[in-house]
């Protein structure tokens, strides 16, 4: 329970920031209210997913080479964690499809769990947390689940998209809930 109200503080504490942002970005890039605000939603989203996965910050840098890279060793006697992981990557499947059209690939929206995944799991070796090769299978299926759930939910993506998402955004999005998060 005290990591989840320690990740709600991170998550309020980065809103501070991540709000007047997109409201500047808005300005600059993005040009949408509507969009602007789904893309907020998925900045705290983000945000949310670098503070339970042990992302580092500039306060909490600390090499640990602790490494796991046999598949599936503890995976079945920590099922709760593979389960929590899985559900932690459901919402950035359901995003990724919706919000921009070259994730609308279950190809390309694997992919782009799977790195995200490989960038959290690297930088977790400047923190206490073990980096896990479990990890990156669990958030890779929790994508394709979102990913299938969002297909499902708008008929193969034909409604309830945000229309003219540029694939940039989703890239200055997620490098700026990052440095926030990190400093």
């Amino acid at each position: 329970m005290y990591r989840i109200y320690s990740v709600l503080i991170e998550i309020l504490a980065a809103a501070v920031f991540i709000i007047p942002i997109m409201i500047i970005y808005n300005r600059i890039f993005f040009h949408s209210g509507k969009r602007t605000v789904v893309y907020t939603v998925f900045g705290l989203y983000f945000s949310a997913i670098l503070g339970l996965a042990g992302f580092p910050s500039i306060k909490s840098l600390n090499i640990d080479f602790s490494v796991n890279l046999i598949p599936f060793i503890d995976m079945i006697p920590d099922f709760v964690n593979a389960c929590l992981n899985v559900l932690l990557f459901v919402p950035f499947g359901f995003f990724l499809p919706i919000l921009w059209s070259r994730f609308r690939s279950m190809k390309d929206a694997a992919l782009m769990g799977l790195l995200t995944s490989c960038v959290i799991e690297i930088s977790q070796i400047f923190t206490f947390r073990t980096t896990d090769i479990n990890d990156l299978i669990t958030n890779t299926v929790g994508t394709i689940i979102g990913y299938y759930i969002a297909q499902y939910l708008t008929g193969k993506f034909t409604k309830h998209m945000v229309s003219d998402s540029k694939d940039r955004d989703f890239y200055i999005i997620c490098t700026s809930v990052g440095l926030i998060i990190f400093f």
